[in-house]
């Protein structure tokens, strides 16, 4: 509707919300433009960034020497139910798909430069840490990222050449702080959260990724309660323990790894917390599973370094083949576990899953039914569109939403013969 009222650059520089991100908005101009409403061709879009992730997350992982397990962690990553509460939805995704695959982008040539000492890693590390500010503001924690990995990948190299690597590292943390300044500053007068409850809310949010992550479940529905812990919860914990253990037998300082996936977690939930969401909504929006998917990357990541600290030695000959086959065993129980947990989310009313399933369906009725009366101007009456697609009233009713599609229909609740669009979408002609 922006793009119908509003001139090219204006409609560009016009914030989503509270976010300023002018690439988020080219790219839905080019989409749009391209094939517009078109949920394929959107979807196909946000594909391409999530396959893009995938070839470097697999790289990185590779840069991190962690062999078979890499593979393991990649898959796992992959079938995890985040992605695809992540990228169902358009405008969210768009935000997040192109900063986690630039983070990753950003992280892989960082760990190449440290190796081999190519500038062209530089130039293409700092190009992408710059094109994730065009469509996310969380980009400013990609410097911390690149800190965290750096440091935790190979503490001896890190140390021993501190400051021919950080000092990259640190212009771009001075560019992120003074560009969080200034977002704050524009923002001084929104609401936020008391501290305590921030950190409260902070620590619920990690609750959820940890809990949703381990293939516990998603969108609160499957024993992640909003307060307490449960008895699963519980199991999660102990696990997590067990590892701590492990880290303590295994290789001496590898806890270091555990206790930085806890705190990058909570660091990368702290915008939310602190923002008006968390203050209008409360603990219900650290339940919505599609804000885990943009730290998923770094938990696979930090995954494969520790698991590299604390698996060296321990598979040896025959044994080799006895472990990868129930890693891989592992992976698959786990896809089909969040392959259960997405197919009963599209089961449940109100449910993200369930409202995206809806629309689907609702507008690949519209699109078939306007594109065959593309020629003239059809008249319609003016009809509510079912509450799934209302969201916050933006298109409460039929008027706001087919101009999207055909932008010279005319709206005449009399007029002889006229055009209806029932509840499930389908376009029908009243005589």
């Amino acid at each position: 509707m922006l793009m119908q009222h509003t001139g090219f650059w204006q409609y560009l520089m016009t914030p989503v919300d509270v976010h300023y991100v002018p690439l988020h908005r080219l790219m839905s101009w080019l989409v749009y433009h391209v094939a517009p409403m078109n949920f394929s061709v959107a979807i196909a879009v946000l594909l391409a960034f999530h396959i893009g992730t995938l070839v470097f997350l697999a790289r990185t992982l590779r840069l991190l020497q962690a062999g078979p397990v890499g593979g393991l962690i990649l898959c796992g990553y992959a079938a995890s139910a985040m992605i695809v509460y992540g990228l169902v939805w358009w405008a969210h995704a768009e935000c997040r798909a192109p900063y986690v695959f630039m983070d990753v982008c950003a992280i892989y040539n960082y760990l190449a430069w440290m190796k081999d000492g190519r500038r062209a890693r530089l130039f293409c590390m700092a190009l992408a840490f710059v094109l994730a500010f065009g469509f996310y503001e969380k980009a400013v924690l990609i410097p911390v990222h690149l800190v965290l990995v750096g440091y935790l990948s190979d503490e001896h190299r890190f140390r021993s050449h501190a400051k021919a690597w950080l000092t990259p590292v640190a212009w771009m943390l001075l560019g992120a702080l003074g560009y969080a300044l200034g977002y704050l500053w524009i923002h001084r007068g929104a609401a936020s959260s008391p501290p305590l409850q921030a950190i409260r809310a902070d620590l619920e949010f990690a609750k959820v990724f940890f809990a949703t992550a381990s293939g516990m479940g998603a969108e609160d529905a499957h024993d992640v309660p909003e307060h307490g812990l449960s008895l699963r919860l519980l199991c999660v914990l102990f696990a997590g323990c067990v590892a701590v253990l492990w880290s303590a037998i295994r290789r001496r300082g590898s806890w270091k790894v555990l206790l930085a996936a806890l705190l990058v977690v909570m660091l990368d939930f702290l915008p939310i917390t602190l923002s008006n969401r968390g203050t209008w909504i409360g603990l219900r929006i650290m339940h919505q599973t599609r804000y885990g998917y943009e730290e998923l990357h770094m938990f696979a990541l930090l995954a494969g370094i520790w698991c590299t600290q604390v698996s060296a030695g321990v598979v040896l000959g025959v044994h080799r083949k006895v472990a990868w086959g129930l890693g891989f065993a592992l992976v698959l129980a786990y896809a089909a576990v969040n392959i259960g947990y997405v197919r009963s989310g599209r089961q449940q009313p109100l449910g993200l899953l369930w409202m995206m399933d809806q629309s689907h369906h609702y507008l690949g009725n519209v699109r078939a039914g306007t594109a065959q009366l593309s020629g003239g101007m059809p008249v319609f009456q003016n009809d509510r569109v079912p509450h799934y697609l209302s969201l916050f009233w933006i298109t409460p009713d039929t008027r706001t939403l087919l101009p999207l599609f055909l932008p010279h229909a005319k709206f005449d609740d009399t007029a002889v013969p006229r055009y209806t669009v029932l509840q499930d979408g389908r376009i029908v002609q009243l005589q």
